[in-house]
């Protein structure tokens, strides 16, 4: 675990990445023409969640490997924060900020294999970033309408991508943990009447935390052992 006053200077860099995506989140300019109608969403929790999750990322990467890759990860989490926000505003991904992700994302995962000299885990990211991208796109077809979009299967290739990097393992437990964060959220939304069953909801903001589960489970085990 590193020291202290690493981690608290890693949620402060956290909490100003947060502020900076929100200044520019609350600008609303993802939103296509038919979209500005929408009510405007709070987005007072990007701060204080992007602080946690950079102390998180960082804690639990950085013993293992070389700084630049707790880094990618944690640079990695503040896109997928953005994203959970705009997929809870509008119910969109956009495709401008996940297509250039794929190559870039591909560019600092061989970067990390070259430091670490495991160009195993380079093709081990590749492989489960094609089958988590085929997984949700074969979704479409089997899950009522609306519960997964073309957005959702652009971001499980790059979160394939991320948690393949780390182990094989790490991607069935993402895979569970979404499915169970999202029957729970949905179940909810239905309960309070939030939502009706034909209507959509976001499903990317519980693939991103089935992610972060999957890379916290190691933390995890390590207390309870």
């Amino acid at each position: 675990m590193p020291e202290l006053s690493v981690l608290l200077g890693t949620a402060l860099a956290g909490v100003v990445a947060g502020a900076a995506m929100q200044s520019q989140l609350v600008h609303l300019r993802y939103r296509l023409e038919d979209e500005h109608h929408l009510p405007k969403r709070s987005a007072v929790w990007i701060i204080p969640v992007t602080g946690v999750l950079t102390m998180l990322l960082w804690a639990i990467l950085a013993p293992g490997f070389p700084p630049f890759i707790p880094a990618t990860y944690v640079v990695a989490g503040w896109v997928m924060v953005a994203l959970a926000f705009i997929d809870l505003d509008v119910h969109r991904l956009p495709d401008k900020i996940q297509l250039p992700a794929y190559p870039v994302l591909a560019a600092l995962l061989a970067v990390c294999s070259h430091l670490t000299g495991d160009w195993g885990a380079l093709l081990r990211a590749g492989i489960c970033g094609a089958a988590l991208w085929l997984f949700y796109f074969l979704l479409i077809f089997v899950l009522p309408a609306g519960s997964i979009g073309f957005g959702d299967v652009k971001l499980a290739g790059l979160l394939g991508m991320l948690l393949g990097w780390l182990t094989w393992s790490h991607i069935i437990i993402a895979t569970m943990a979404t499915f169970l964060i999202g029957g729970v959220v949905a179940a909810a939304l239905l309960v309070t009447r939030r939502k009706g069953r034909k209507d959509e909801f976001a499903y990317g903001p519980s693939m991103l935390l089935g992610a972060v589960v999957a890379i916290a489970s190691p933390l995890f085990l390590r207390s309870l052992l």
